[in-house]
C-alpha cells in the first residue's frame, strides 16, 4: 500500500519527493494520543504525517512522518555505495535524465547516474536506472523503460 519513512524534516523531504520526483500530497495531518504512542512505541509524542501519491494511484504511496518539536539526529554521512541492510524506494519515471540533473543540482548523494543494466542489442530503445540517497539516507532507485536511443543525452 505504501512505504513509510521517519524523516528529520518533512518540508525538506517534500522538496525531493514532491518538487523533483513529482509526488503529490494526498494526506497531511498532525497526530498524537495514546493510540499513536502505542503503535509507534513512544510516549507523548506528536507526529506530523504526509502521505504523497504518485499519479492517480491510491496505493504505492510514500508516507513521511516527523516527530514534532524534537531535536532531530544529525543527517547520515552521505554515501555513494549501497550496503547490506539498505532498502530502496523504486519509482518508474518518464524523465530520468532531467531528474538526474535536478538531483545533482540539489546536492543529493548519487550512487549511479542513469545507466543501462541490461542492454538490448540492436534495439532502438533501452531501459535506464539510477540510484541516489535522500537527505535521511533513504536509497531511491529510478527506472525509465524504453528510452529511445535518440533521446539519450550525450556524455560530453
Amino acid at each position: 500500500m505504501r512505504s513509510t519513512h521517519f524523516v528529520r524534516d518533512i518540508d525538506e523531504s517534500v522538496k525531493l519527493y514532491g518538487a523533483i520526483l513529482g509526488l503529490k500530497p494526498r494526506v497531511e495531518r498532525t497526530a498524537s494520543g495514546k493510540e499513536w504512542d502505542q503503535i509507534l512505541g513512544v510516549e507523548n509524542k506528536t507526529v506530523r504525517v504526509m502521505i504523497l501519491q504518485s499519479g492517480e494511484y491510491v496505493f504505492a504511496n510514500v508516507g513521511l512522518f516527523q516527530f514534532v518539536g524534537e531535536k532531530q539526529p544529525p543527517h547520515p554521512v552521505p554515501r555513494t555505495s549501497v550496503e547490506t541492510g539498505d532498502a530502496a524506494l523504486v519509482f518508474l519515471t518518464s524523465d530520468i535524465f532531467g531528474i538526474n540533473e535536478k538531483v545533482k543540482a540539489a546536492g543529493y548523494a548519487i550512487v549511479s547516474e542513469p545507466i543501462v543494466l541490461s542492454p538490448k542489442e540492436g534495439s532502438d530503445t533501452q531501459s535506464y536506472e539510477m540510484l541516489f540517497f535522500d537527505l535521511d539516507g533513504i536509497l531511491v532507485n529510478l527506472i525509465q523503460r524504453n528510452v529511445p536511443n535518440s533521446q539519450v543525452p550525450s556524455s560530453d
